[in-house]
Parts: structure tokens; sequence; C-alpha cells
């Protein structure tokens, strides 16, 4: 089984998203039991910060940067929103709720995938691309430093914003096709070089090429659907893989194929679908035949009672 390098940056994804979400929506689950008082963290103007908020603001900021913070630099943003609180109330509790209803909308009441991880991502940032005003509110506040200290953003041009986490993804899959092709992984230094190069090469770049780091992430998932517990599919994947990476150096190139083809309507995608539908046609299968086992059961079951005088009471307790 091949170790797949992106399963870290999924697991985190989901940590820091369901993490968010079942702190928010803790309030509107039945209570079994009197829940414990909210801690009110700072009171200005007539408005309370919650310890809820600021649980949600760090790992929304967790989100955003698509990394852990330290233990100092989770304090240090704690202080800061505190302070930053206490001097515009009004604007963070405002700031607040647009998060909770954003990562609300992100999960649609439902365990969230690493698919609605890099989708929310995404967008966020390329809002930010297309509102400049915005983006500079957000980098001038600690909590869009803190945001940037761990995901920087390497290009912010013509509404469109790349971050590290973006060409952290496009490495993951460049690594995920040399290692189906049995090549040396792309070097960290090969990374560094990309990353020095990128300012000066974007601008000079076609629009799809743009939007491939851009979209980086979601170009991932959709590798990784289409691998992940499949067979059919992952086995047309790593053929094509085999049969089309010769050295390292066309693992950039097969890796893009790769990701393009995995995507919607695409040529693994039709794959993946017969796949799918084929399991649910089988456990339909196997299901009615459970069904009809057990409905054999109850038949007998039924007879017995029946052929041993029980009494018309009997059947009304459950066995």
């Amino acid at each position: 089984m091949l170790q797949v390098h992106y399963h870290g940056l999924r697991l985190l994804s989901l940590c820091l998203l369901s993490a968010s979400l079942a702190a928010q929506t803790a309030t509107h689950k039945p209570a079994t039991h009197k829940p414990a008082p909210t801690v009110v963290v700072a009171s200005s103007g007539g408005y309370q910060l919650t310890e809820p908020m600021i649980v949600m603001a760090l790992r929304y900021g967790r989100i955003l940067a698509g990394a852990d913070f330290s233990p100092s630099d989770a304090a240090a943003l704690r202080s800061s929103l505190i302070a930053i609180f206490q001097r515009e109330p009004a604007k963070q509790v405002q700031a607040y709720a647009s998060v909770a209803k954003t990562l609300r909308e992100a999960s649609s009441g439902r365990e969230p995938s690493w698919l609605d991880v890099a989708i929310l991502r995404y967008e966020i940032w390329q809002w930010f691309g297309e509102k400049p005003d915005s983006f500079h509110d957000f980098e001038s506040y600690p909590f869009g430093k803190m945001v940037l200290k761990y995901n920087p953003i390497l290009i912010n041009s013509g509404g469109m914003i790349v971050t590290k986490s973006d060409v952290d993804s496009l490495f993951y899959s460049n690594a995920f096709v040399a290692q189906a092709a049995g090549v040396a992984p792309p070097a960290q230094t090969e990374k560094d070089r990309f990353i020095e190069a990128l300012p000066s090469r974007f601008g000079s770049l076609p629009r799809a090429q743009q939007e491939v780091l851009t979209r980086a992430e979601l170009r991932l998932v959709d590798v990784h659907i289409m691998c992940d517990g499949t067979v059919k599919t992952r086995a047309a994947v790593m053929a094509d893989i085999k049969r089309n990476v010769h050295c390292s150096a066309d693992v950039p190139t097969v890796a893009r194929q790769v990701e393009t083809d995995s995507q919607f309507g695409a040529k693994y995608h039709h794959i993946y679908q017969s796949e799918m539908w084929a399991a649910v046609a089988n456990a339909t299968r196997v299901n009615g035949q459970i069904m009809g086992i057990g409905g054999l059961g109850r038949s007998a079951s039924r007879s017995a009672d029946i052929n041993t005088g029980m009494s018309p009471g009997y059947n009304q307790f459950p066995h």
C-alpha cells in the first residue's frame, strides 16, 4: 500500500474544522444535563467576548494557516484577540458571527470532509484576492499576521492569491506520483527554487496554469478521492502513472494530468462512478439477502408459535 504523503494535511484539515464546528454548534445540541455556564473573557460597550468565541477564532486561524500554532503563538494571539475586542467590541462581535456562519455553511450540518475544508480555504483566500481593501485590513490585524506567519502569501495579483499551502499541495501531489512510479520524490530544494521563482513567473503564465496553483489543494483532494478506498479507479491511476513516468523529470507533468483526469466528469471520475454504483448495487443485494434470511427466520418463529399453541399475548412482547 502506498503511503500517500498528503494524509497529514488531510487529517489536520479535518481535525481543525471538526473542532471548530463542535465548539460553535455545541449549544444547538439537546442538553442531557445542565450545561456549564459560558465563560465571559472580556466585556466592553455592552458586548461580551466568551471563551467559545476565542476557541473558534483560534481554530479558524489554524484552518487558514493550514497548520497548528505553537503554544506561545496561540497564547499571544489569544491576548491580542482580547485586547482588540476591548477596543472595538461591536465590530469584533460582527466578525465572530461572520466566522461562525462561514464554518456552519462549510459543513452543511454533517461531518465535514477534506473537500469541505479545501473549498472553504480556497473560497476565503480568493475572496481576499478579489477584495484588496479587506485583505489589507486582514493582514494589519494580529489575527491575520499570525495566519500569514504560518501560511505566507506568495502571489496576490490579478484577483488571485497563491499561498504556501497551495504550493505544499502541489508538491504533495508530485510526491504521490513519484512514489507510485518508483522514482525519487521532489527534494525540498526543488520546492524552494519553485517558490523563489514564482513571483517573477506567475504573471506570464496562462490563466489555466495560474488556476492550477490557486486550486492546488482542491485538485489534490480530487486525486485522493479517486484513490482512497477504491480498487478499479486506483488501479487505473497507478497504471497511467507507471506508464508515463520514466524519471523524476516527468513527475510534475504527469501529476498535473492525473489531477485533471480526477476532476468531475473526467477520465478517472467515470471509472470511479461506475465502481461506486457497482458497490451500492452489491450492498443493496447483500442487504436484501440478509433481510430475506431474517424474514425466513421470523416466519419460522411465527410458525413455531402456532404449532406449539402459544397464548395470543405472547407476541406482544419483543423477543
